[in-house]
This record gives structure tokens, sequence and C-alpha cells, in this order.
């Protein structure tokens, strides 16, 4: 899912010591994201009935579940998921004990159009209100089926902090109280904070003086790709993603420097 602009967002601090130290590069600076501009749509999700269950498939994890409340071990955590009606769905996502979001899934009357819409708290302060249409490319009736994603609205954007540090970067986002640092030296980096899973880390690659890098993992294995580059002028971040294992086209999130 849309799921944090998750895919996006890795954040951190680095202490003073550190970035007395470091060289200014074109990536640090505050940085907020230009919905407009970006465009993060084009994943798929399918749901496939298996017995008493269905199973998601997309955004980088598959798991099966039952629509009866009870939790569902996934990628990053649980999910449980409850029938409201014949057309609506609720998805509780929970992150190292925490909820993380709700997702209420509707059905449109002619069954062809999927919405989801994403809600929760941001631990720094706050909410988000998130909302993905799907339209059916498999499937006949139902939930079951396949879904592209058209159409993504978000809520106001939290901002992006990155700093320099020795041989690396490191990031912060304060809505979401989340940290990470890394090098460029192929080694993991650090990630922390309530909506982080556990066994989350990634790896930054230098490409030139306005690009890098950065693959996220989860428990050893890539979770997305993504490409990071800084505009000629030092104004635009465009970040290029795409999610590990399948043939979704990228994502493009655009971050204006404030």
């Amino acid at each position: 899912m849309k799921l944090l602009l998750k895919v996006i967002c890795l954040t951190a601090v680095v202490c003073a010591a550190s970035l007395a130290l470091a060289v200014d590069t074109p990536f640090a600076g505050t940085w907020k994201l230009n919905l407009d501009k970006s465009r993060l749509v084009g994943d798929t999700v399918t749901f496939t009935p298996a017995g008493e269950e269905m199973r998601f498939t997309g955004g980088g994890e598959s798991y099966a579940f039952k629509t009866d409340g009870s939790e569902n071990k996934t990628r990053f955590g649980t999910a449980a998921w409850k029938k409201l009606d014949d057309q609506t769905w609720e998805e509780a996502d929970m992150v190292k004990g925490r909820l993380d979001a709700k997702v209420t899934w509707t059905l449109s009357g002619d069954g062809k159009t999927l919405t989801a819409r994403e809600t929760g708290d941001k631990p720094g302060g706050g909410k988000f209100d998130d909302t993905s249409t799907y339209v059916r490319t498999a499937g006949t009736h139902g939930l079951a089926g396949t879904w592209k994603d058209r159409e993504y609205k978000g809520s106001s954007p939290s901002l992006l902090v990155i700093s320099d540090a020795e041989n690396g970067l490191s990031f912060e986002e304060p809505d979401f109280k989340m940290k990470a640092s890394g090098a460029f030296d192929g080694k993991p980096g650090n990630v922390e904070g309530p909506t982080i899973p556990s066994g989350a880390s990634f790896f930054l690659t230098k490409v030139s003086a306005r690009s890098f890098k950065m693959t996220r993992t989860q428990s050893g294995k890539p979770f997305d790709h993504s490409t990071w580059t800084v505009s000629q002028n030092g104004k635009l971040l465009n970040v290029v993603s795409r999610t590990a294992g399948t043939n979704d086209p990228p994502t493009t999130a655009v971050y204006e420097k404030q």
C-alpha cells in the first residue's frame, strides 16, 4: 500500500560533531513532497480466494487472511481484516504491536472500481488520510481479482530532513518520529521509529555528486529500490522507486526544498 508513503520516507538525526566534519552536499536540507508534481500510482494488487481465506498480493508482500477480524502475519507486522458488508472491508495494520493504519476498501456498485482509504495517527502529531483508487484488470465480481492503481490522493505531506554525515547521509521525518542513517560503504544503515518494522534496513550507493541509490530491505531481503537525484538548481529532489520482485512501473516522488 502506499502505506507509508512509507516506501519513500526513511529518516534520521546525526550528531553535531559529525555534522561539523561533514561536507555540504546538494541533498542536505528540509524537503516537502509536492503531490501535484509527483506520480505515485501504477502498483497492482491481487485478491485470490484460498478456501475460507483470501490471499492478498501487492506492495512487495503476500499473505492469506480471513475476514473475521483475526490477525494475520504480514511481512511488516500483522493485518486484521473484517468484512463490513458485500462491498466494504476494513483492514487494520499493526507494526510492533501498534496500530499503524486502518484501510477501508470499498467496491463500486458495478464492481469495476476499488478504493482504499488509509487513515491513522502520526506518532509525532497530526493525522494522515490518503486514498488510492484501483480499476479491475482481472476477475468479474467481488473483491477477488487483480486491481491496478490509477489515482492517488494524499493528505498534507510530512517534512523530510536530510543531513550530511561522514561518508553518508542521515534522514529525519519528525511527524513519524522516524530516524535513519547510513554510509556509502556497502554496509546496512540504521533505521528506527514506531512505524518501522523489526528487521528493516537499507543500503546507500553513490551515483554522482547529485544522485544516490537506496535499496530498502526487510529481514535481509530487498523491499524496494530507489534513485534520489537533486536538480541542477538544487531546489527539487526526485525519488524514483520500484518495488522489488514486481513488474509495476516506478513511482516518482518530487520534493521541494523549503
